[in-house]
């Protein structure tokens, strides 16, 4: 080998030596673990719902529904029906409001609706493994004298149908206006008239319902649950759930809605003990 050959192949294994190390000195890309090498995240929560098993009933849990909020917005918002003149409607019907007029401090809240729910993770009994100590009632009524729905807060029983009246000389027609929620079709009430309607249950929200004739101030929400455990707090903001199920492993949770906040609010988690009561205050907002 000559001396110029010699050179040239030194000069050969310095640049493949020197090229062999400049992936390292770049930086090579890391290697991607694979879905196997993910470290698994587990929350401690069942990945399936898995359903409440009985461990006994508990005898109710009550409590009051207040207004802590400004006194200037706990009033209800009266609606003018400009339809006075033509003998049709009042002059005004109450729309939106916290309802504390009726409550003995001005601080009830009425037409709330508190609900128990189960955790993430869990779901409750199908209604027919539930201890039921009464019956659901045929119907609920929605009546709708003097151009405004009453009661304003409907709760249907899981076994029972809404029957809607009007009670007025005018012709109403309500209408479901959730149109993600099948099952009220809008109805034509003649005066004097009721309709019969089963309505599926969701206990992810209520139904706006409205009449379309007068759909400027007539304004109602009806709610069937899956299960009994739902209340509508009274003229004093009073609510009981009669009845409930204790989990023998598993979680409860209570929640509140009121047309004011315009969606559901998680109360606290619930502990209860069989035969025992509850009691669970509620202040809105």
């Amino acid at each position: 080998m000559t001396k110029t050959q010699a050179a040239t192949l030194s000069l050969l294994i310095g640049l493949l030596s020197l090229g062999l190390a400049l992936p390292g000195c770049r930086g090579s890309k890391p290697e991607q673990k694979t879905e196997q090498e993910k470290p698994s995240q587990d929350t401690g929560k069942p990945s399936t719902p898995v359903t409440i098993e009985p461990a006994g009933y508990a005898k109710a849990i009550v409590g009051r529904v207040t207004y802590g909020g400004p006194e200037a917005e706990a009033k209800v918002i009266y609606v003018p029906t400009k339809l006075e003149d033509k003998g049709d409607c009042p002059k005004e019907v109450p729309g939106q409001g916290w309802y504390v007029d009726r409550s003995k401090d001005k601080k009830g809240v009425r037409y709330s609706v508190v609900y128990v729910r189960a955790a993430t993770g869990y779901r409750l009994p199908p209604l027919e493994k539930l201890e039921r100590p009464e019956k659901d009632p045929e119907f609920v009524e929605l009546r709708q004298p003097h151009c405004q729905f009453e009661p304003r807060v409907v709760l249907v029983p899981p076994m029972s149908k809404l029957q809607v009246w009007n009670d007025s000389d005018k012709g109403h027609k309500p209408i479901d206006h959730d149109s993600n929620i099948a099952g009220l079709q809008p109805v034509r009430l003649k005066p004097g008239e009721h309709r019969d309607l089963d309505i599926p249950a969701s206990d992810r929200e209520p139904r706006a319902v409205t009449c379309g004739i007068h759909s400027g101030f007539m304004r109602a929400y009806v709610w069937k649950f899956s299960h009994p455990y739902a209340a509508v707090s009274n003229d004093n903001g009073e609510y009981r759930i009669p009845h409930v199920v204790v989990p023998k492993e598993g979680k409860l949770e209570l929640w509140v809605w009121h047309e004011m906040l315009g969606k559901s609010k998680k109360v606290q988690d619930l502990t209860l003990k069989p035969g025992e009561e509850t009691t669970v205050d509620i202040t809105l907002p």
